[in-house]
């Protein structure tokens, strides 16, 4: 999930680009339909885990990256984040709000992780 905006190869142009198709999708989607303040924020929040999630599986799970505790940190934020949208179900529609909540998710990882942005690797760094 997003792991192209963390990737140091992808141009910063692009990174942005994306970051506002992901805005102007989620904006037209809640117009649609608007989610309640509370069910953005869990999926704003679903967003910090994952980037959480993901830190802990990069620094802990460096020796084992196909070990159990890697895949319980990836696995974590993605149940959270189906558990969240059929939540949604006893509000009505279910692919406009898991549209939105995936959207919002997507936004918070972006918005939360602007280091992603700076951080580029060097070919002398690494040796």
């Amino acid at each position: 999930m997003l792991e192209f905006w963390f990737n140091p190869q992808v141009a910063v142009t692009k990174k942005i680009a994306l970051l506002m198709v992901i805005a102007l999708v989620t904006a037209a989607v809640y117009f649609l339909e608007p989610l309640k303040l509370d069910a953005i924020l869990m999926f704003l929040a679903t967003g910090i885990v994952f980037l959480i999630c993901r830190y802990c599986k990069i620094h802990f799970t460096a020796q084992h990256p196909t070990g159990w505790l890697a895949r319980l940190l990836t696995w974590i934020p993605l149940a959270l984040l189906l558990a969240i949208i059929f939540m949604q179900i006893q509000h009505g529609e279910i692919l406009l709000s898991g549209a939105q909540g995936i959207g919002f998710t997507a936004l918070a990882i972006c918005l939360f992780s602007p280091l992603a942005l700076l951080h580029q690797h060097h070919a002398s760094d690494t040796q």
